[in-house]
């Protein structure tokens, strides 16, 4: 048997209904629509999730307000108690803190918290803070910017203030 000879068991595959042909196809009269009304009309049907009229499901649904920042910052928060545990000259590292079970990953920054006593000790920032870049407007020259430039300069000839002589006795 080869791939040509495959054919379907039989019952397998049905004629399709031709609707709409008249009583002896067998869907004749109303061709299957039922009696009346809009999804019996030719070309019309209600629109999708319309429920006659009465407010539709997903209207009555809580909508989902605000939206997401996608460059939101998620800190892991260490108050000054938990650093009260370790000794007074240890140096204290998000290894460390993660060995000690106090954080969770390494991969969130770290933030300290003031709730606890002042100790004493410094504070180092590790790594560098992302900085955004400050938008530099006149770096880039605009032919509008050039031409308002000029206009805004005093015109050719009428270098000296008003009321000064130039010299030229006239």
């Amino acid at each position: 048997m080869q791939a040509h000879q495959l054919k379907p068991p039989p019952g397998a595959r049905h004629a399709r209904k031709r609707v709409g042909r008249g009583n002896a196809a067998g869907q004749g009269t109303f061709a299957g629509r039922g009696l009346k009304g809009q999804k019996a009309r030719a070309g019309n049907k209600p629109r999708r999730f319309f429920e006659g009229g009465q407010t539709r499901l997903f209207k009555k649904l809580p909508f989902r307000r605000g939206f997401t920042n996608p460059f939101r910052v998620e800190y892991q928060a260490v108050n000054l108690t938990v650093l009260e545990r370790f000794d007074k000259d240890a140096e204290v590292t998000p290894q460390l803190l993660k060995e000690k079970g106090i954080l969770r990953s390494l991969r969130k920054p770290v933030k300290v918290l003031a709730a606890g006593e002042a100790a004493g000790g410094t504070v180092v920032e590790l790594g560098e803070r992302k900085k955004k870049k400050p938008h530099d407007r006149g770096s880039v020259p605009n032919d509008k910017n050039e031409d308002a430039s000029q206009a805004s300069q005093a015109p050719a000839g009428e270098d000296a203030p008003e009321g000064e002589d130039d010299g030229s006795g006239g």
